[in-house]
């Protein structure tokens, strides 16, 4: 296997670790949106914890970081900052993981969907942006955790809205910690940012379509979540059109032929 094959393989399991964290990342924020767990409480961990972990890294390179063209670094900041994660946790209270990890890797419609479109298209200029900034996969996820931790830190020192973690048991908002801060924060910002400089923004966000079909067997199993038979073929045709869009059978044709 040349060097170039290698790095290709390994984009593709980076891209396969990002659908599996995001598929907890929704179960996560369903378990989130209908627990006393309050949405301050959960944005502190998704952006102030990792941001606090890769302050360091963001001053260490922040000249490679202010080569960037402004417009990259605001469209990443945006497309996976307080915007999209608070659109997505009101989305979660209101509709289930399917349609949650459907719309929004993916792009009737209710309040909800309607606000997983949106969350699609700000994931969209995220997923453009890191391709064009030429950033490595930590510094763009410090890009996005450090300012919009801050703006977290900032509204809860104002005391505009209280914390309710003392209104959750310990293990809940401990799992919700974990999750959101050091799984999602830090491990899917690292390996989709690694999967988009391996195989590019489009095969990327191809893969990540596969979050429903993961998701979805997720919260079957752990949420008790119902799997109507034209859901599941839905699912079934996503999961062949990622196939086909990722060129995986294309290029073991040519590897073969």
């Amino acid at each position: 296997m040349n060097a170039n094959a290698a790095q290709r393989g390994l984009g593709y399991l980076a891209a396969a670790g990002t659908v599996l964290i995001w598929s907890v990342y929704f179960l996560s924020l369903r378990l989130g949106a209908l627990s006393p767990l309050g949405p301050l409480d959960i944005t502190l961990f998704r952006y102030a914890v990792p941001g606090l972990v890769l302050l360091p890294l963001l001053l260490a390179r922040r000249a490679r970081i202010r080569a960037v063209n402004p417009l990259w670094l605001l469209g990443m900041v945006l497309g996976a900052g307080l915007p999209f994660f608070l659109l997505s946790v009101l989305g979660m209270g209101l509709a289930p993981v399917v349609q949650g990890s459907t719309l929004i890797p993916g792009t009737a419609l209710g309040l909800g969907q309607g606000l997983f479109l949106l969350c699609s298209l700000l994931w969209a200029l995220f997923t453009i942006c890191v391709r064009q900034s030429g950033l490595r996969p930590l510094e763009v996820a410090a890009v996005v955790t450090v300012p919009n931790g801050a703006l977290v830190a900032a509204w809860l020192l104002l005391g505009q809205v209280p914390l309710t973690l003392s209104q959750v048991p310990v293990q809940e908002w401990l799992a919700q910690l974990l999750v959101q801060g050091l799984v999602v924060g830090l491990g899917a910002g690292f390996l989709f940012g690694y999967a988009i400089g391996r195989l590019g923004a489009e095969i990327s966000a191809a893969i990540g379509s596969l979050t429903p079909v993961c998701a979805t067997l997720l919260a079957w199993c752990w949420l008790g979540e119902h799997i109507a038979p034209l859901t599941g073929l839905g699912l079934g045709l996503v999961t062949l059109g990622v196939i086909g869009a990722s060129g995986l059978v294309s290029r073991a044709r040519q590897e073969n032929g």
